[in-house]
């Protein structure tokens, strides 16, 4: 990648960082809601977490393509492999999560407590995946992708 395609690729990834963030705490939102009505705290949840979806395909998309930023980390810095690695590993676990909860959100699915406990540790999963991220763009051109966060 050139140096441009390089700043091109960089905003959009850290327009997807963002916009997974986002989505993040709208999941937080949602699961601390009261849960008197099962049903629209469900659909409420279910939405939050379709955002959640949506945002992690579109970061999965964007750093994983082929050209695309992981594999010009890789060529620039091969000492970061690893945590590529560490990356897409983050990726498959999160997507797991998510399949996880939207079962847990059937209507014969998880009680309420369990599947906020759940989300939780998916929200936990996003922030440290987004600090891991942040971290390897550091290490890989100097750049701070969460300034202004």
């Amino acid at each position: 990648m050139g140096d441009d395609d390089v700043q091109q690729t960089l905003e959009r990834v850290k327009e997807r960082r963002e916009r997974l963030g986002s989505a993040a705490d709208g999941l937080e939102r949602a699961i601390t809601r009261a849960a008197g009505d099962k049903q629209i705290w469900r659909t409420g949840v279910r939405a939050a977490l379709d955002e959640v979806r949506a945002a992690l395909d579109a970061h999965i998309d964007e750093v994983e393509a082929p050209g695309g930023l992981y594999t010009d980390i890789i060529t620039r810095s091969p000492r970061l492999t690893h945590g590529i690695e560490r990356l897409r590993h983050d990726h498959l676990t999160m997507s797991g999560q998510i399949a996880d909860l939207e079962a847990s959100l059937a209507p014969d699915g998880a009680s309420i407590e369990t599947t906020r406990e759940s989300a939780l540790v998916l929200i936990a999963e996003i922030s440290r995946h987004r600090h891991r991220g942040a971290d390897l763009l550091w290490d890989s051109y100097d750049l701070d992708i969460g300034a202004g966060d």
